[in-house]
């Protein structure tokens, strides 16, 4: 079998066909990552979602030229500290190639859209991060602020959409809303402390399809967070290479990460 660049909680696995309804996000789905496997500082992450950062954040390397990331999340020295509502607008396509960039996928059936999520707050162990918001919407009509879904959307354009939406079909979200809180990994800034599975395939969805992410937080304590897909487009941030998907994984990542319920993604 052709080898698989390893994404820290199995994105790459081999699952059953789409199915077409919404998936719940539950508990099960908010997996904790052992600690110091998944990077996440700045200029290492290949598809930053969600971050802070005091310049455009372009989200491309090489031939692959994603939708820029929202780059308002809160930070120490500014924006309010203890919560953000904020949004990402991309495509499927982008999506499409960002996976197929970084592990030769091109097929339905074998990805799963997984967010990583790195809480870089004070002290440690934190039990006050509540996850309240966080959803999928497909093929939105209206979009806060206007941006073209096909073009490069810029970061402010990210920002200004502040989970204003119309019309499209909810492919997936937390079941129940809020989900509650999340604790500090005991991470440290730099490594991400969950994997967030959505159940969504994007090879499932046409590469025109429209994909808008909402996700809010709150009781947070600190700032600098980064909400990112994984992979590694520009050759480094390889968390492994796997020659089979199913020891490799138990090896790698330990049984944590295959405990959680295996769901067919979702168109």
């Amino acid at each position: 079998m052709r080898s698989l660049k390893l994404c820290c909680a199995a994105v790459a696995v081999f699952l059953p066909a789409a199915a077409a309804s919404a998936s719940s996000i539950t508990g099960s789905d908010i997996v904790a990552i052992p600690a110091g496997v998944q990077p996440s500082r700045n200029g290492a992450l290949d598809l930053r979602a969600f971050t802070f950062s005091g310049s455009e954040v372009e989200n491309a390397a090489g031939a692959f030229d994603g939708d820029n990331g929202n780059n308002s999340l809160p930070h120490s020295a500014g924006r309010d500290t203890s919560s953000f509502a904020e949004s990402y607008l991309t495509t499927a396509g982008d999506l499409q190639g960002f996976y197929q960039l970084n592990f030769g996928v091109t097929t339905a059936g074998l990805i799963e859209i997984v967010l990583f999520l790195d809480l870089n707050e004070t002290g440690g162990g934190e039990a006050t991060n509540t996850l309240s918001v966080f959803d999928v919407v497909l093929n939105p009509s209206t979009v806060g602020g206007g941006p073209d879904p096909l073009g490069d959307v810029t970061s402010a354009e990210q920002d200004a959409i502040d989970h204003f939406f119309m019309g499209g079909t909810l492919l997936a979200a937390l079941d129940p809303e809020p989900a509650g809180n999340l604790p500090v990994n005991a991470q440290g800034a730099g490594f991400a402390d969950y994997a967030i599975y959505t159940g969504i395939d994007p090879f499932a969805l046409a590469a025109s399809d429209v994909l808008l992410f909402n996700i809010s937080m709150e009781s947070l304590s600190n700032g600098s967070d980064e909400i990112f897909f994984d992979g590694s487009v520009s050759g480094g941030d390889v968390i492994g290479v796997i020659p089979e998907p199913s020891t490799a994984l138990l090896l790698a990542l330990g049984l944590a990460f295959l405990a959680r319920g295996r769901r067919a993604p979702q168109a």
